[in-house]
């Protein structure tokens, strides 16, 4: 495959990604959620979910014979408990090798007697709004899930503050083959000297969908081939967003809860790096108060590019309004959103043609040689007082296996493809966009505690420093100014008592 805009200083060696599409999948949700705006354009039978496929079996077949015995020789006797607002895809290939290798246990753990014969997982359903409390009360209460879906926006804190994870410096050897793909990072997300994060594959995180027809109806110039001409950064992003916003006959230009931060992430910079296992903030940086100057400009105070969600639905995106109405140019979603909701679910429903639905990453920052993006891993965590240490660690090796198989890989994309109606050229590009030799990978270690948060303004100090520009028109240094302080203050703490546990 072509290769689009090398980045020059070494990328990182990741795995192209069979499990991260699964970043918030295979949800039972059979509508559009409520912060598309209420305005459902789906019915109960557009919901798709992943489809058993026999190319799938097959290749996990032949991963499932060479393993080695000191993986196959695990026994698996109990059911493993998994708490999330998503339930594992039975139908998966992680889940597919695990039956091979394992079978599907018998026992079922005390309390989830009603789990279904043929399920490996005991799927423990919680709201997302009550995961780390409902998780927390499990723990202390020696009733704990065996795993649980790591959330770089609670780490490392989730396990320096709130000891909700333990390490799997035991389980695993990381320096095996098996993780050659991932060592780099997986080195990266190291904390207080131990490993927490068995990281099997990295894929992109937030995506800029647009419409084909919107496009070409408004006369700008395709982002995608922008993108591939080397000509796809801010300065043309931004004319693109000013030729079509029209606050007084409602359009404009892009709608997502975290464009902000994406934005801000192609400068090669997140909020928060760790960088040899301590926390350093960025907010001081050149680059950092240039992203943030120009994203003031979306605000209402200055040019109202972004759409006013506040004002027209309740602080709630409108995926509806882009996709039913063209009224929004570009929207910003994450790339499970072509899945069983969102904006996958808008394709089925609205019968869209074959290339209607486009996708293009975030502009690169002018001037920079290095094209900067974000990206997403999706370990499985070890909860602390977990029961199920030999599920755990089956399970996680059977993740590991299905990612680094090419055979699995592209099978794994057939069986996707087919079972969410996703066009050639869509996974195409999420390919190349995945591919380590087009984007240098940035992470945005924001977890550190949601217990800063002003209790009058419900926003954490470290959200405020790229929300507030562009939600409320105050600049950046204002904010930074009024935060800096306890941001460093709270990144000090973490970092003393990471020293403290090395």
């Amino acid at each position: 495959m072509k290769k689009y805009l090398k980045a020059t200083a070494g990328a990182l060696a990741l795995a192209c990604a069979v499990g991260t599409f699964a970043g918030c999948s295979n949800n039972s949700t059979s509508t559009v959620p409520t912060s598309s705006g209420g305005d459902s354009a789906a019915s109960t039978e557009s919901v798709a979910h992943l489809q058993a496929n026999s190319e799938t079996e097959s290749a996990i077949g032949n991963v499932a014979t060479d393993m080695p015995e000191d993986v196959t020789n695990i026994k698996v006797d109990t059911k493993i408990k998994w708490l999330a607002w998503w339930a594992i895809d039975e139908n998966s290939p992680e889940v597919t090798l695990f039956k091979q290798l394992y079978g599907v246990p018998e026992k079922k753990p005390e309390g989830y007697e009603d789990t279904p014969d043929e399920n490996v997982f005991v799927n423990i359903n919680v709201i997302y709004d009550d995961r780390n409390t409902r998780l927390a009360t499990m723990v202390s209460s020696d009733s704990a899930p065996d795993c649980f879906p790591f959330e770089i926006g609670n780490f490392p804190y989730c396990v320096a503050q709130q000891n909700l994870f333990q390490s799997v410096d035991d389980l695993f050897n990381f320096d095996d083959d098996l993780w050659a793909n991932t060592k780099d990072v997986i080195e990266n997300f190291k904390w207080a000297g131990h490993y927490y994060c068995p990281i099997v594959s990295v894929g992109t995180d937030e995506l800029l969908f647009y419409r084909k027809s919107v496009i070409e109806e408004a006369g700008l110039d395709d982002p995608w081939e922008l993108f591939e001409q080397g000509k796809w950064d801010w300065d043309s992003f931004l004319q693109m967003c000013r030729d079509f916003t029209d606050p007084d006959n409602g359009k404009y230009a892009i709608d997502g809860f975290h464009f902000q931060n994406s934005i801000l992430y192609t400068t090669g910079l997140p909020r928060i790096s760790l960088v040899d296992g301590k926390l350093v903030g960025n907010w001081n940086d050149a680059n950092f108060e240039k992203a943030m100057d120009m994203l003031l400009l979306f605000d209402d105070t200055k040019e109202s590019l972004r759409y006013p969600r506040e004002i027209e639905n309740n602080w709630g995106t409108n995926l509806a309004a882009w996709a039913r109405n063209g009224d929004v140019l570009f929207f910003e979603d994450g790339k499970w959103s072509l899945e069983g909701t969102g904006v996958g679910q808008m394709k089925r429903a609205l019968k869209w043609d074959e290339d209607e639905l486009q996708v293009v990453p975030f502009p690169q920052m002018p001037g920079s040689d290095v094209y900067y993006q974000s990206m997403k891993v999706d370990p499985i965590m070890l909860v602390s007082g977990a029961k199920n240490l030999d599920g755990y660690k089956a399970w996680i090796y059977c993740n590991a296996y299905s990612a680094k198989d090419p055979s699995v890989k592209e099978a794994f994309n057939k069986q996707f493809q087919e079972s969410y109606e996703t066009p050639d050229h869509i996974m195409e590009r999420i390919a190349i966009i995945e591919d380590p030799e087009t984007f240098s990978p940035v992470f945005d270690f924001t977890g550190i505690g949601l217990d800063i948060a002003d209790p009058q303004k419900g926003d954490s100090p470290l959200e405020q420093l790229t929300f507030y520009p562009v939600m409320n028109g105050t600049t950046f240094t204002e904010v930074r100014s009024s935060v800096s302080a306890q941001l460093q203050t709270r990144l000090d703490e973490l970092n003393a008592k990471g020293e403290a546990n090395g």
